[in-house]
């Protein structure tokens, strides 16, 4: 099959190194509108498989010309681009895998039948992956109203001030942190702030203790998983980093309202991506993905463990590893034919009974581990 990829950053980096690397795949190519980081990865990648592309997301016309080109795309562009994408994808009538949810995603399933296209948003490490098990978990119980999905990229070694070491976009980290989340409690869809409830969580030597608190994550879970009594995504974090950035959110720093500092407008939530996405993106480069995801009924439950290394002989982080990785092997599967259906498909709509074992079977293959519990 013929691949392209929308991004070369942390994440597209490794959906094209995994896809080039792949048998089924003949083909890869990776548009970026940023030259050098493309060359970067163009030198790095295995064989002669991936090739690059200058391409701006917002030429729409270009756009959907160069989609039109390919069995299969994944697109890994930042949040305020992402739906650039996706509406080019459409109006190409591809098929896609966005590693990214925004709910206006939903909103294209008429638009996406119309044009033959197929879209797979949000299907990463979480949202993603954390979805695709809990709804194979509850698929395997019978049933069950309550689920859970605890996920963080750590820093291996927690370092001051904030035990924090960047492995995605800073303006999705702060997204994350300023936005309320959607959980459901006693059977009701309600919004929490992140911080306002932080808990601790113990995992297994030499984890220990992390902390946890809700996020937005459940992505298209919204929309899916109805009837729930309990539904959450949890961000796992080393203790007290929560703390520290609730405290520079209570300051106004995560603020998008304009302040005066100079004679000039500024936008304090802009100058904490500029200032914070600089030292988070500062230190050791060795991350860890921990993951657990929870389906329970009223007498059982299933658990998925999955605790993730940096690979330092591929120098892939393992939230790349994990991210990429995933929507590699999505991607693959729904250009092999495997996953088959027009419009927005969800993942955990998608990959579905034995892709499950596949989807975890694969990941096995390139070292990322996921172990089952009952």
């Amino acid at each position: 099959m013929k691949a392209a990829v929308l991004g070369s950053g942390l994440m597209g980096s490794v959906i094209g190194w995994d896809l080039a690397r792949s048998k089924d795949v003949d083909e890869v190519v990776v548009a970026d509108i940023d030259a050098a980081r493309l060359e970067a990865l163009r030198k790095r990648a295995p064989g002669k498989k991936l090739s690059v592309e200058v391409m701006d997301i917002k030429d729409r016309k270009r756009a959907v010309s160069f989609l039109k080109r390919f069995d299969v795309a994944a697109s890994a562009l930042p949040h305020g681009i992402v739906h650039l994408s996706d509406l080019a994808a459409v109006e190409a009538g591809a098929k896609m895998v966005n590693i990214a949810f925004e709910d206006e995603q939903m909103g294209l399933d008429g638009e996406a039948r119309k044009s033959g296209a197929t879209l797979i948003p949000g299907c990463g490490v979480a949202p993603g992956l954390g979805g695709i098990l809990l709804t194979h978990a509850f698929e395997e119980l019978g049933g069950g109203d309550e689920g859970h999905i605890l996920v963080g990229g750590l820093p291996q070694v927690p370092r001051p001030p904030f035990s924090y070491k960047l492995v995605f976009s800073i303006v999705g980290l702060l997204r994350e942190y300023i936005e309320e989340a959607r959980v459901v409690r006693d059977g009701k869809m309600i919004k929490v702030m992140p911080f306002a409830s932080v808990e601790t969580y113990d995992f297994p030597p030499p984890i220990g203790r992390l902390e946890g608190f809700p996020t937005d994550g459940l992505a298209s879970l919204v929309y899916t998983m109805k009837g729930m009594k309990v539904l959450d995504e949890i961000t796992l974090r080393w203790p007290g980093h929560a703390e520290k950035m609730n405290v520079l959110m209570e300051s106004g720093f995560f603020s998008r309202e304009k302040v005066r500092v100079g004679g000039e407008d500024v936008v304090p939530l802009e100058v904490s991506w500029a200032v914070l996405g600089k030292k988070l993106a500062e230190g050791d480069p060795k991350d860890m993905t921990v993951m657990r995801v929870i389906a329970k009924d009223k007498k059982e439950s299933i658990v998925y463990d999955m605790v993730d290394r940096y690979d330092e002989g591929s120098r892939v982080t393992s939230m790349g590893k994990t991210t990429g990785y995933t929507a590699s092997i999505v991607t693959q599967l729904l250009g092999g034919g495997k996953i088959s259906g027009k419009g927005v498909i969800p993942p955990e709509k998608a990959v579905r009974s034995e892709m499950v074992e596949e989807l975890i079977g694969e990941l096995g293959r390139r070292g990322v581990e996921v172990a089952r519990s009952s």
